[in-house]
C-alpha cells in the first residue's frame, strides 16, 4: 500500500520536457497546379530547416493530452531554385506533432502547422510578370508531414519522411496562386535536455471529455478586390457544426457555414447584375485534438450560391485554440483546390 502511493507521488511529479535541437532538409517540385504557372513551376525547391521544440513527457501532459505530443517552431529558408521569378522565401511556423510510440526506439509522428512568411520576389506587372504565385511580400505557409523518428541514442535521433507545403497570402491580394510544394525530408533532432518516455494507458472516454460538442463560430477577414488589388473589401460569416469525437486525438465534423464577401457583392454592382452575392455550405471534416489546440480540415459544398462559384466544392484548413469553458477562437484558411481564397479569423462558442 506504501508502495502504491509513493509510486503514485513520483508519477505526480513534474517532469521537465524534453528540450529538442533540429536541423532538417527538404528536396521537392512544385505542383502545376494552373495553365497559367505551368511554365515555370518545373523548379526542384530545397530548403533548410532549424527546429526548437519542447517534447512532453510528464504524468500531467499525459492526461491532459493523452500522448506526448512535441510543440515546437522552425525557421527555414526556402530556395525554390528559379531566382529570376520564384526568388526565395524566409519562414517561422509554429507547429503541433503529436508522436506513436515515443517511448520506443522507432515512432511515427504527424506534424501540421501555420506561420508567416517573407518572400523577396513577389508579383511586379513590370518586373516580375511570370511570378503568380504570390505577390505580397509575406504571406502564410501550411505544413504537414509523416515523419519516421529512429533514436541513435540518448540525445540524438534520426528523422526521415515526407512533407506537404502551401504559401500563399490568404487573398489579400492577386495574383495569389500559391505554391505547393512537396519535398523529401531528412533530418537530425539533439536533445539539449533528454527526457524519457514511460509507456501509459490511455485515459477513459469519460476523462476525455463530451463525445460530441456543438460549436457555434463567427467569421471575419478582408479579402483583396481582383479588379483592384491593393483594395480590400471584409467577408463576414458565421458557423454551426458539430464535433464527434472518434478516438483520443481524433474527430468528425460535419455542419454548415454562411459567407458573405463583400469583394463579390463589389463584382456584381460593377457588372449592374442584381443578384444575391451571399453562400452557404455543407461541411464535413475531421480535426486532430491535442489538449486545447485542435487542427481541422474539412471539405465544403455550396448548397446555396446565386452567384455561381468558380469551384463547387472547396477546403478549409484550421487551427484553433479552445479554453476550459466554452470559448475558442483560431484562424482559417478557405482554399479552391490548391488556391488560397481567403483568410479568416474565428470567435466561437461550444455546447
Amino acid at each position: 500500500m506504501y508502495a502504491q502511493q509513493q509510486q503514485q507521488q513520483q508519477s505526480n511529479i513534474a517532469e521537465p520536457a524534453a528540450l529538442q535541437l533540429g536541423l532538417t532538409t527538404h528536396y521537392g517540385f512544385i505542383i502545376p497546379h494552373s495553365s497559367t504557372i505551368r511554365d515555370v513551376a518545373h523548379s526542384n525547391p530545397r530548403a533548410l530547416e532549424l527546429d526548437l521544440s519542447l517534447h512532453f513527457t510528464s504524468q500531467k501532459a499525459w492526461n491532459y493530452l493523452q500522448g506526448y505530443p512535441r510543440l515546437g517552431a522552425t525557421f527555414s529558408y526556402v530556395n525554390f531554385n528559379y531566382p529570376r521569378v520564384l526568388g526565395n522565401a524566409y519562414a517561422l511556423v509554429l507547429y503541433a506533432e503529436p508522436f506513436l510510440s515515443a517511448h520506443r526506439r522507432f515512432s511515427l509522428s504527424f506534424r501540421l502547422g501555420g506561420g508567416l512568411a517573407y518572400m523577396d520576389t513577389p508579383y511586379d506587372e513590370a518586373q516580375n510578370p511570370d511570378n503568380l504565385f504570390y505577390s505580397t511580400r509575406f504571406s502564410f505557409p501550411l505544413v504537414a508531414n509523416l515523419m519516421g523518428n529512429y533514436r541513435l541514442g540518448e540525445r540524438l535521433q534520426l528523422r526521415a519522411g515526407g512533407t506537404y507545403n502551401h504559401i500563399s497570402n490568404g487573398g489579400r491580394r492577386q495574383p495569389n496562386k500559391g505554391i505547393n510544394y512537396p519535398t523529401v525530408t531528412l533530418g537530425l533532432q539533439w536533445a539539449l535536455r533528454p527526457a524519457s518516455f514511460p509507456e501509459r494507458q490511455p485515459a477513459t472516454a469519460q476523462a476525455q471529455g463530451k463525445k460530441r460538442e456543438y460549436l457555434l463560430a463567427l467569421i471575419g477577414g478582408y479579402k483583396d478586390r481582383e479588379d483592384d488589388p491593393g483594395r480590400q473589401l471584409p467577408v463576414l460569416g458565421l458557423a454551426a457544426y458539430a464535433s464527434q469525437r472518434l478516438g483520443r486525438l481524433s474527430a468528425l465534423t460535419f455542419g454548415l457555414e454562411w459567407i458573405a464577401d463583400y469583394t463579390i457583392r463589389h463584382q456584381l454592382e460593377q457588372q449592374g447584375v442584381d443578384t444575391d452575392f451571399q453562400r452557404g455550405a455543407l461541411l464535413l471534416g475531421h480535426e486532430l485534438r491535442i489538449g486545447r489546440i485542435r487542427l481541422g480540415q474539412q471539405l465544403g459544398v455550396y448548397v446555396y450560391a446565386p452567384h455561381k462559384a468558380r469551384e463547387a466544392v472547396y477546403q478549409r484548413w484550421g487551427l484553433e485554440y479552445h479554453s476550459q469553458k466554452r470559448l475558442f477562437g483560431g484562424i482559417n484558411l478557405k482554399a479552391h483546390r490548391h488556391v488560397a481564397d481567403f483568410l479568416d479569423l474565428r470567435l466561437g462558442l461550444k455546447f
